[in-house]
């Protein structure tokens, strides 16, 4: 029986829409003496249909009667597979047609974990470069950068996501199975992987992620996210990291957005105290709908915020400084302006002064004037009733004209009389008796 070169694993869950194109990536891959073993854990949508669209020989695929986690599904695909190389794709991610050949390039016959940068893409398959896990993986591997390689893992998940992962059979041999860990199996495995060399990491983009609604990490279970990491780290921080002193190892923890400091102390604590890991692990899961961290919060009367990331912490002990910072500034703006507002309210008050220096003029002068319209009045009353007066004079003196114009008339009637006129004439023709002096 012919024994591939490398086995790829698909764990498969409700992706019907991108299990076909993550398929297809693997297929055609340059290493092409590969098998493809993909596992649909049980989808509710049509993954496993789409799944057996795609026609291959290299293909073998399995299906769950019922769900059974990414761990279990993963481990469950790893132990079928027989090549000797073993790499892992989650069925909404993508392959680079050359991103086998050139890790098992790269790793050669070394027991270790090998891993590429990653690139993101949205759900239809776009370049997503500004995504908000685009940008905090660009800045892990920022701080990563500045660490030795036994570092580079325990200052973040460099790798993303299993779909990353490739690595000898024999490593897998060594290292043994996933964890129950829902959203940090991954980070857990390639830590056990690279305690005692560290991984190779290949600066290619040779992995796109797919970043969508239905990733688990972006569910909102901030409890889960606390106690795992915290399990995770307190496991590589009480076994050994070849190469990787004990303040290297806290620079590389505090580089890590996820150290949670408190949760992780915590669980070392624990870890000497139990005389089995799978007990540590155990905390890791909620007993009877409690979690572990914050109900120890509560029975020492402390707020289960203590637990939260360094870097949480840490922004907000920024984000204090800065709104203090912002406080003390506006304060000074506040006397500023108390200052302004003084000068304004003895402005105002001088203002006000003269408007009611002004206001008791203008009632004097109402007062004038009322007295003046007073007097008008009585001047406009007395020109009414001496207009009346001149009114009545001049009907008078109308009826008087018209009296005199018909004595006038009779007058001139009695004067035109022929009897009248003769004496007229009579009187005329009368010598005047001359008076003689005396």
């Amino acid at each position: 029986m012919h024994t591939p070169a490398i086995s790829v694993i698909v764990p498969a869950f409700n992706h019907e829409a991108y299990v076909v194109e993550a398929l297809e990536s693997v297929l055609a891959q340059s290493l092409g003496d590969l098998e493809l073993i993909v596992i649909d854990d049980a989808s509710r949508d049509g993954t496993w249909d789409a799944i057996h669209s795609v026609r291959d020989p290299r293909i073998r695929a399995l299906r769950h009667a019922a769900n059974q986690g990414a761990h279990q599904t993963l481990n469950e695909g790893l132990a079928l597979a027989q090549g000797r190389y073993l790499a892992i794709l989650n069925s909404d991610d993508r392959y680079h047609p050359e991103r086998l050949a050139r890790l098992v390039e790269a790793l050669g016959d070394a027991p270790r974990l090998a891993f590429s940068d990653v690139g993101f893409m949205d759900g239809k398959g776009l370049p997503a470069p500004d995504h908000e896990r685009a940008r905090d993986y660009a800045e892990a591997c920022r701080r990563a950068g500045q660490l030795a390689p036994a570092g580079w893992l325990l200052s973040s998940n460099l790798a993303i996501s299993t779909s990353n992962f490739l690595f000898p059979r024999s490593l897998f041999d060594r290292i043994g199975s996933f964890a129950n860990l829902r959203y940090t199996h991954d980070w857990d495995w390639a830590l056990r992987a690279s305690a005692q060399l560290p991984p190779v990491w290949l600066r290619e983009t040779l992995l796109e992620y797919r970043v969508h609604p239905a990733n688990t990490l972006a569910e909102d279970d901030v409890w889960r996210h606390v106690h795992e990491n915290a399990y995770i780290q307190a496991l590589a921080l009480g076994g050994s990291l070849e190469g990787l002193d004990a303040r290297a190892a806290c620079t590389a923890l505090l580089h890590n957005s996820s150290l949670h400091p408190a949760a992780t102390l915590a669980f070392l604590v624990a870890a000497r105290r139990l005389p089995r890991q799978d007990e540590l692990q155990a905390f890791t899961q909620p007993t009877g709908g409690q979690w572990f961290l914050p109900g120890m919060a509560r029975d020492c009367g402390l707020d289960p915020r203590i637990f939260l990331s360094a870097r949480t912490l840490s922004n907000q002990q920024q984000a204090l400084a800065a709104q203090a910072a912002l406080i003390e500034e506006r304060w000074d703006t506040i006397q500023r302006m108390s200052e302004s507002i003084a000068q304004r309210d003895a402005s105002i008050a001088a203002q006000a002064r003269l408007v009611d220096e002004r206001a008791a003029t203008m009632d004097h002068m109402g007062k004038e004037i009322a007295h003046r319209d007073e007097a008008i009045a009585a001047q406009a009353r007395l020109l009414e009733e001496r207009y009346a007066a001149m009114e009545e004079m001049s009907q008078r003196i109308l009826q008087q004209q018209g009296i005199i114009a018909t004595q006038q008339f009779h007058i001139d009637k009695l004067q035109a009389h022929p009897w009248n006129r003769f004496r007229r004439l009579v009187a005329r023709l009368r010598p005047t008796r001359r008076i003689p002096p005396e």
